[in-house]
């Protein structure tokens, strides 16, 4: 009987820490196949305080993020010839220290990696 209930909370200490370990949202994020491009690297960088960092994203300029259970909402203004505001809510679909996946509303997918200083 010991060894049962031993091992079920062991399970679920192990589960707990699992779902508390999720990688953070903050830092640099690049498209890796945009990394060679003419264009350079494109992606964005979401800071502590709420703000983004828009790196070569052409007519989106973003100014904040905020994340709202699985969804990030990047909010920002198209600087094009028709100039307005902007939400786009994503769905994060995989976040670790190395990659974030998200997901639009027609469920295409959009993959970045973590940039590090090196």
């Amino acid at each position: 009987m010991k060894k049962g209930f031993l091992i079920a909370a062991l399970g679920l200490l192990i589960g707990f820490t699992a779902c508390n370990n999720k990688a953070s949202l903050l830092g640099t994020w690049v498209d890796p196949a945009e990394e060679d491009s003419v264009f350079g690297e494109t992606g964005f960088t979401l800071v502590k305080d709420g703000t983004v960092i828009p790196i070569n994203m052409g007519y989106r300029e973003y100014h904040s993020w905020q994340q709202n259970g699985d969804q990030l909402i990047l909010q920002g203004n198209y600087t094009g010839t028709n100039p307005r505001p902007f939400a786009d809510t994503l769905w994060i679909d995989e976040v670790t220290e190395e990659r974030l996946v998200l997901k639009d509303f027609g469920n295409n997918t959009a993959t970045y990696q973590r940039k590090t200083d090196k």
